[in-house]
């Protein structure tokens, strides 16, 4: 289930405290760890989202799971989350703390895609050159995708920069497709 205003919002508070407490990388693993486990334990996942289960067994339920792992503050918030009956939206709350938590640090994520597993050196040029065009520091992930031919593909946010040979070879056809045959000497 995903609405991303209620999922956003939610986050966007718990956010605001966690800057607030300087624990932003800390509430971030705690809800990254609560939310394994909600995967992990599907029976109590769907416990949480049944709408007929009362709201203090829904609370024991994140109660066993958590055993007191986590910060009383993101303790609190989990049960004000199924308070408001906003249980079902537990995962999608996590995913946008995470992604405003990344953006206050300054954290893009980024994709490159070659053909073989770029070296350590080729890794870390590619990452400082996606920082400095950024401005912010770059989480780059490195996926062997054996369709390209050759080249690279990065793909930073949502902007793509296509350095393959597929896509130069695709580019060549269609300037070539586009060229008249006069123009090159060719005579019909």
């Amino acid at each position: 289930m995903m609405n991303s205003g209620i999922s956003r919002r939610y986050a966007q508070a718990l956010l605001m405290i966690a800057q607030e407490r300087k624990a932003l990388d800390q509430y971030e693993q705690e809800l990254e760890t609560f939310g394994n486990a909600l995967l992990a334990n599907p029976k109590v996942k769907d416990l949480l989202d049944n709408p007929r289960v009362l709201a203090g067994e829904k609370k024991k339920a994140v109660n066993l799971l958590i055993k007191d792992q986590v910060d009383p503050i993101v303790h609190n918030f989990l049960n004000l989350v199924i308070d408001k009956r906003r249980e079902a939206f537990f995962l999608d709350i996590i995913k946008a703390y995470k992604n405003y938590a990344d953006e206050a640090r300054n954290i893009i994520d980024a994709e490159v895609r070659s053909v073989v597993q770029l070296t350590d050196k080729d890794y870390q040029r590619l990452q400082e050159k996606l920082e400095k065009a950024s401005g912010k520091k770059v989480r780059l992930k490195n996926v062997i995708d054996p369709t390209l031919i050759g080249g690279i593909k990065v793909v930073i946010g949502d902007m793509v920069i296509d350095g393959s040979v597929t896509k130069k070879l695709s580019l060549l056809k269609n300037r070539l497709s586009q060229t008249r045959l006069e123009e090159i000497g060719v005579k019909k």
